[in-house]
């Protein structure tokens, strides 16, 4: 398989009034945007999968208004998607990043606050919306643009932004041994990823992002009406949303998954932790890996191990599959962000990247209502376990699927 992206898919050129900007400043500008995706990640689906129990306690909700609040975060994740790739085509990368930087603090100072069930929903609603401004859209879009071999920026922008779900159930676990409460985590997530997205919006200020479009690059880029035309992008968002479906869902009903087998919440909190800390792992090799092997390998190990993560929480809960879920959890979700992306800039070039990208993102909303069923199953029968099985077939057909996937022409559908 080619590379996720080479010297002949992508060339990145400036205006000729504005320098070229220089290697330092390139990985200033991929510490930026990888530090707002960390905080962000840090206080969102991992960390509210730890914290959830107590807001639910403490404010009195079912599980099935909590994961409605989940499935508002994934929907607003999913519908807002169009909007990063519509508000950097007009109005640029830096008044984006600040968007999502002021609707990050606002999103979280409602939680930190929420003392009824329409403060919860506003607030997961807001970070949604925010997580789509200022996370994977624009921030593919910052590293696709300054690096021509942009295999290796990416899996370091996904393998350090993915440490963020390691450090947020963790920090949680700090705030709340020291304040004995859960909102004073949300106050500070409201700080800290405030600064960020203004700190990354100045970061990327005045470097000019563009590419300039030869007749090869033309003939391998795909229009994005092209691309909608063909099976292949849509066995591609379909192992998207997939992932997505079973990492969501999982993440908010894992914890109280295991505390309801036997083990403690703190316990539960430190296996989340290690599932992201596998997660990022898998972000950082799978960007060499791709290299090698392709994206579409990557693709059916990732849709392979959310798969293997569904049906582990089917079995009796032991040490074995406690240690098979993290493995495979943690895998499944750092190889399924990486793998997409490249296999959509492998398959369909980089000429509308930023529009495919999106549209990917906005189709795989309906990943947002596996939570809102598994509330919804748990409050009926008392257990996920249904829902749990339900995603293992969907993971099983999906990764079939991708096996058999090949890479489509351009000239063919011309």
């Amino acid at each position: 398989m080619p590379l996720a992206i080479s010297s002949e898919d992508i060339l990145v050129v400036t205006p000729v009034d504005q320098p070229a900007p220089s290697t330092v400043r390139r990985y200033f500008a991929l510490a930026a945007v990888t530090a707002l995706y960390f905080f962000l990640m840090a206080g969102s689906f991992n960390a509210l999968g730890v914290v959830l129990p107590a807001m639910v306690a403490d404010m009195k909700l079912s599980w099935s208004d909590a994961g409605f609040g989940f499935t508002l975060l994934g929907l607003a994740c999913g519908l807002t998607s169009p909007l990063p790739a519509m508000a950097i085509r007009r109005f640029g990368i830096v008044a984006t990043l600040v968007a999502a930087g002021v609707l990050l603090a606002l999103g979280f100072a409602l939680l930190a606050s929420a003392s009824s069930k329409l403060q919860y929903d506003l607030g997961t609603l807001l970070i949604g919306c925010a997580f789509t401004i200022g996370g994977t859209v624009p921030g593919t879009y910052v590293v696709a643009n300054l690096f021509e071999e942009s295999s290796r920026p990416m899996g370091i922008y996904f393998g350090v932004g993915g440490l963020g779900s390691i450090a947020g159930p963790l920090f949680y676990l700090g705030v709340n041994n020291v304040f004995h409460a859960w909102r004073p985590f949300w106050w500070l997530c409201a700080l800290t990823t405030g600064l960020c997205g203004v700190a990354a919006a100045l970061v990327v200020r005045g470097i000019p992002f563009g590419h300039a479009h030869d007749d090869t690059i033309r003939t391998a880029g795909w229009p994005a009406r092209a691309a909608l035309s063909v099976p292949a992008f849509w066995v591609i968002v379909a192992s998207y949303t997939g992932c997505l479906a079973i990492s969501t869902t999982l993440h908010g009903f894992s914890v109280q998954h295991f505390t309801e087998h036997g083990l403690s919440s703190a316990h539960a909190a430190e296996i989340m932790s290690l599932v992201a800390l596998f997660a990022a792992a898998g972000s950082f090799f799978a960007g060499e890996v791709g290299r090698i092997m392709g994206a579409r390998v990557l693709t059916v190990a990732a849709t392979g191990a959310m798969t293997l993560a569904a049906v582990d929480l089917l079995l009796p809960q032991s040490s074995l599959t406690l240690c098979v879920f993290v493995l495979t959890m943690g895998l499944g979700v750092g190889l399924s962000y990486v793998a997409s992306a490249m296999l959509l800039l492998e398959y369909f070039g980089t000429r509308q990247n930023l529009e495919l990208y999106a549209t990917m993102c906005l189709i795989s909303t309906a990943a947002a209502f596996g939570p809102w069923f598994g509330g919804a199953i748990h409050d009926n029968i008392g257990s996920f376990r249904a829902i749990f099985m339900a995603f293992g077939a969907l993971g099983l057909v999906l990764t079939v699927a991708v096996t058999f996937l090949r890479r489509p022409r351009l000239r063919d559908e011309a």
